[in-house]
């Protein structure tokens, strides 16, 4: 099992390093940058190789703004496929193997559009990019948001049906501790989601602070990974702490979560 942050901060970075953290979890806009041109790209990549670690998955699939739509009107399947097929080629050449599909904004559905429509949107959607993805040897976690942040794909098993529906077996679906608590769901949806769980994100509830800032139990939520036999990456996506005392912090955290996995604690 490896355990992350969700940062390109390089400082944040290095006290992750120095609390013993293995990898960084980077934001799609700020590496990638699928809407911009390669030579940008080109330098974001120069910058994340001098990062304290290496950046292995990336969070932010089409951006934090909105402006790609997913599902709507304004959905555009044509241009999603041209950002997507940019985004799978530059991910493989930074070396990232694992993008994570939230991006409520993109896919929260409009006023007055059936969910039905939505559904087969998203559906065609993942049916076209799996195969992209799969050619450039990444995959692609669709990430299950919280009621109050988007009304649209919230729950796990929602998420590992639609990867199961796009017939590719480079799409799966991650569970986020704090959407998943947030939204009242029981540990039987990641047992039922076994077959296309690919990830997890971990933060406390309910101020999304690093584990062990706040009182919250995280014991079966850990214990259906073990049960399910979990042994991939678990990233911190949270508010971290300003930098005096932050290495200690990150130290217990990382800790606290190897011992709740069963985790080496070398």
């Amino acid at each position: 099992m490896k355990f992350g942050i969700c940062t390109i901060d390089p400082q944040l970075a290095a006290d992750a390093r120095d609390a013993g953290f293995d990898y960084l979890e980077a934001p799609v806009p700020a590496l990638q940058k699928p809407l911009e041109g390669e030579e940008t790209f080109l330098r974001a990549m120069e910058e994340a190789s001098g990062l304290a670690l290496p950046v292995e998955v990336s969070n932010g699939f089409f951006g934090f703004d909105g402006s790609l739509r997913c599902v709507g009107p304004d959905a555009d399947l044509k241009r999603l496929e041209g950002y997507c097929e940019t985004l799978f080629a530059r991910s493989a050449k930074a070396g990232i193997t694992l993008l994570v599909l939230g991006s409520g904004n993109s896919r929260t559905i409009p006023d007055g559009w059936p969910r039905e429509k939505a559904d087969g949107q998203f559906a065609e959607l993942l049916a076209r990019i799996g195969p992209r993805a799969a050619a450039h040897g990444v995959k692609i976690a669709i990430e299950p948001l919280a009621r109050v942040e988007c009304n649209f794909l919230n729950t796990v098993d929602e998420g590992a049906g639609f990867a199961r529906a796009s017939g590719s077996s480079a799409i799966g679906v991650l569970a986020d501790f704090f959407h998943w608590r947030r939204n009242g769901e029981s540990p039987d949806t990641i047992v039922s989601s076994k077959d296309r769980f690919l990830h997890v994100h971990l933060a406390t509830t309910p101020n999304r602070q690093v584990p062990g800032l706040e009182d919250c139990d995280f014991s079966a939520f850990f214990a259906t990974l073990s049960k399910i036999g979990y042994d991939g990456r678990i990233s911190l996506e949270c508010r971290f702490p300003p930098p005096e005392g932050r290495v200690e912090i990150l130290r217990r955290a990382l800790a606290s979560m190897k011992a709740a996995t069963g985790a080496s604690l070398s």
